[in-house]
């Protein structure tokens, strides 16, 4: 039987989580929001319904003759300790007020309140006589108010925690897997140190047995590029998570290494062409860390080559306060999934790999240059350009 998961990345599961996740709180806070409206509506309702009693009894209290009992009308007018009521005439002069916040007592507030009061419902006319009425308008009590605005309020402060909490953590777990980074390259520099030791101590016996024997002399000196070779990986490993600022150099020296150590390489259909500005200023870099970037980029432009036959263009020159390096190839490159995606670990569209090489690449420009790299452009057909930008020291 298939495993259903086995060609689910754990970056695919974590975002499914995390969509899940969000989901589940948009949820939430639709359903507190739903259920809040629903009880705020039946409050209106039920404070429309005391307003319409608060009308009929100050029309019952004006109409009455003098020998009615009013204790019923006034207690249900003295009751109303919440809603906002206007009384005003047909000339639009406010007879009284109740429960209502004055700022001042200028024409300008009492349009300001009977505008406010008006838009929120209707006012109830009162005929007092014929030929003269009086009008009612009312606003939401304090408590329907708070009502609408604590759940918005809480949800607010729930998500601002959430996302607080949500970034604390994600940066102690990026700071936690740096730190697995930075361990296992030292580590991996450490456990090459000993057989690189004995490796050239062995090349070394070999040369001079090699002496009378000149025709081993070319051979000797291809292993001693590979162990040199070698001595660069192990030294890229140990320099990983470096505090070290790196040296202010020009940066078309190592272009031109990082290129013509490549050009040999290279599979025949595939031609590697650079340009650096004659005029491009200084950088502080690390040769050892930033060769490895450039070497990277320039391999997965060949990967990126259909049948690997193509040209890839390295180009290094200045853009504002920046000096930047742009590696381009005419290959297949890439759909816009495939971008937001490439740079994380283990993320790999080959059958054979990590998914690690653009992953470290970008962690030695950000954290160990301070720049950036970035897929500049790319499209299915079209190719693919990533930039590494440098900043002036």
């Amino acid at each position: 039987m298939l495993n259903p998961f086995r060609s689910v990345s754990v970056y695919q599961l974590r975002q499914r989580w995390k969509a899940g996740l969000l989901l589940f709180a948009v949820v939430i806070a639709a359903a507190t929001l739903w259920y809040t409206e629903t009880l705020a509506s039946n409050l209106r309702r039920r404070e429309a319904r005391e307003v319409a009693r608060w009308a009929m009894a100050v029309e019952h209290i004006v109409q009455s003759s003098p020998d009615v009992d009013l204790t019923l009308a006034t207690q249900i007018i003295e009751d109303n300790e919440s809603i906002p009521l206007l009384l005003v005439d047909d000339e639009g002069r406010v007879v009284s007020s109740r429960n209502v916040a004055w700022r001042d007592s200028t024409a300008a507030d009492t349009t300001y309140w009977i505008d406010l009061m008006q838009a929120y419902a209707p006012p109830i006319e009162l005929e007092l006589a014929p030929g003269l009425s009086q009008f009612i308008y009312q606003y939401e009590s304090t408590t329907l108010g708070q009502l609408r605005v604590y759940p918005r309020v809480l949800l607010g402060v729930m998500a601002l925690f959430l996302s607080l909490s949500y970034y604390g953590f994600h940066r102690a777990r990026r700071a936690e897997e740096d730190q697995v980074w930075t361990g296992m390259a030292r580590e991996t520099a450490h456990q090459l140190g000993t057989p690189l030791s004995a490796l050239y101590g062995w090349l070394t016996v070999l040369e001079d047995e090699a002496a009378s024997q000149p025709n081993l002399t070319p051979l000797l000196a291809e292993v001693r590029k590979d162990l040199e070779r070698l001595q660069t990986v192990a030294d890229r490993f140990s320099k990983i998570g470096s505090d070290q600022p790196g040296e202010v150099a020009e940066l078309a020296p190592l272009v031109e290494h990082s290129v013509g150590y490549l050009q040999k390489r290279l599979p025949k259909g595939v031609e590697l062409r650079y340009d650096v500005a004659p005029t491009l200023p200084q950088v502080r870099y690390q040769p050892v860390l930033l060769g490895w970037v450039l070497e990277n980029l320039i391999r997965n432009a060949v990967d990126a080559l259909t049948d690997q036959k193509g040209r890839i263009e390295v180009r290094a020159h200045r853009v504002g306060d920046q000096v930047v390096v742009d590696v381009t190839d005419n290959g297949k490159g890439m759909t816009a999934k495939v971008r937001r995606s490439v740079f994380r670990p283990g993320f790999t569209t080959k059958k054979r790999g990590w998914g690690l090489g653009l992953s470290l690449a970008r962690r030695i420009a950000v954290q160990g240059h301070g720049g950036h790299l970035e897929v500049l452009h790319s499209a299915p057909g079209q190719g693919t350009t990533f930039r590494l930008a440098l900043p002036l020291p």
